[in-house]
């Protein structure tokens, strides 16, 4: 992408998860979950790398429209360079794609897991994958809830 010639400045932004590239696209303004409370990025920011949190990632493309393209981003890193802002997560699903029911069975389900595998050590491990799938149910409800 080039430079922001002529026009208002934008960022190259980009989520990227494990299975590649969710967004590519030249914004106005990116908001981030950030393990310490929301950042928020404009063009010319200084350098940064910051962790992110589970939570709500919003992108505005158009100076012109108030709507942002939201995003339920699991955890990861946030980067900064120039004007490049590239979000690196374990998950990215477009609010609009969120399926409330198929998350709310997902949560259920996790919280059985958990009960039935709280009292068993040697399930540490089953336990702790119970433990994600569950932060990542409540985090898509958590995220579509506010559409």
């Amino acid at each position: 992408m080039s430079a922001n010639e002529g026009g208002p400045r934008t960022l190259d932004v980009e989520i990227v998860t494990p299975e590649g590239s969710v967004l590519r696209e030249r914004a106005r303004m990116i908001l981030v979950p950030g393990a310490d409370g929301e950042l928020g990025v404009l063009p010319r920011h200084a350098p940064l790398i910051a962790e992110l949190d589970a939570g709500e990632t919003r992108v505005k493309v158009h100076p012109e429209d108030s709507e942002f393209l939201r995003f339920a981003t699991g955890p990861g890193y946030f980067k900064v360079q120039g004007d490049t802002a590239v979000v690196l997560v374990d998950s990215a699903v477009p609010v609009a794609s969120i399926d409330v029911a198929a998350a709310e069975r997902a949560r259920d389900a996790a919280l059985a897991a958990i009960e039935e595998l709280a009292a068993d050590e040697t399930q540490a491990g089953r336990l702790r994958s119970a433990k994600r799938d569950l932060a990542a149910a409540e985090n898509l409800l958590k995220v579509a809830g506010r559409a």
